[in-house]
């Protein structure tokens, strides 16, 4: 039996903002293949990018899971899921700011063609330092779910956490959760829990941990009601000097 394994984990907007108008982000790609018994091959994909400034805040990222496995010269589908968006906050005064986001998914393996989510609100500032942030977030959101066999749309009400904490200059860690109450369907609702801890190796490259829950109280007939993803890894960061 032949293995090899290259994995670069889908970091959650691992990269550190400073006020400063410049472009931080990240990049990476993994791979994972075995040969024998069992033919196997997933890949992975992932990139963050923010640009902060003493008025405004404007993010995105990337990351997309690929796998297969052949058994019996039968292909089984291991994963296939993408997921992208983008933010954009302007601060109203030193706490208050308002946000706008845009957010889409995919999974094959549960039928979901394309998870569209538009949102906007208000966000308060409740730290804001430059080793520590604390930032809680409400406002309306649109949700469309595109299925293979159906489509659902519905208002919803979010919720959200986030915070970056510098430990030190090699030792970093960001959180997000986010709520999303069905204004549509009520008593339904999705929740989003993203983390990642990031340890500096060197200026451009840094080893990761990352976890990525998703869950969601009414799926299609037959689909678990969550979704975990846990993954270790390197990734390269470009940062200006």
């Amino acid at each position: 039996m032949f293995s090899f394994s290259l994995v670069v984990c889908p970091v959650f907007g691992q990269t550190m903002p400073k006020p400063d108008g410049e472009w931080r982000g990240s990049l990476g790609a993994g791979l994972t293949a075995t040969s024998g018994n069992t033919d196997s091959v997933a890949y992975s994909f992932n990139g963050d990018a923010v640009r902060l400034t003493d008025f405004d805040k404007a993010s995105g990222y990337l990351q997309g899971t690929y796998g297969k496995r052949d058994v019996d010269g039968v292909t089984e589908r291991t994963a296939d899921q993408a997921r992208a968006g983008v933010q954009y906050d302007r601060n109203l005064n030193d706490r208050v700011f308002g946000f706008g986001a845009l957010k889409l998914e995919r999974d094959k393996l549960i039928n979901l063609n394309l998870r569209t989510v538009v949102a906007s609100g208000l966000g308060y500032h409740v730290v804001k330092r430059e080793n520590l942030t604390f930032d809680v977030s409400t406002g309306p959101a649109f949700n469309q779910e595109r299925y293979s066999t159906e489509t659902r749309d519905s208002f919803e009400w979010l919720f959200a956490e986030e915070s970056t904490h510098a430990f030190s200059p090699t030792v970093s860690f960001k959180q997000r959760l986010a709520y999303y109450s069905n204004l549509t369907d009520s008593g339904e609702f999705r929740a989003v829990f993203d983390a990642g801890l990031v340890l500096n190796i060197t200026d451009s490259w840094s080893a990761t941990i990352t976890l990525n829950y998703r869950y969601q109280s009414n799926p299609l007939p037959g689909v678990e009601k969550n979704d975990l993803l846990f993954v270790t890894g390197l990734q390269y960061t470009f940062n200006p000097r």
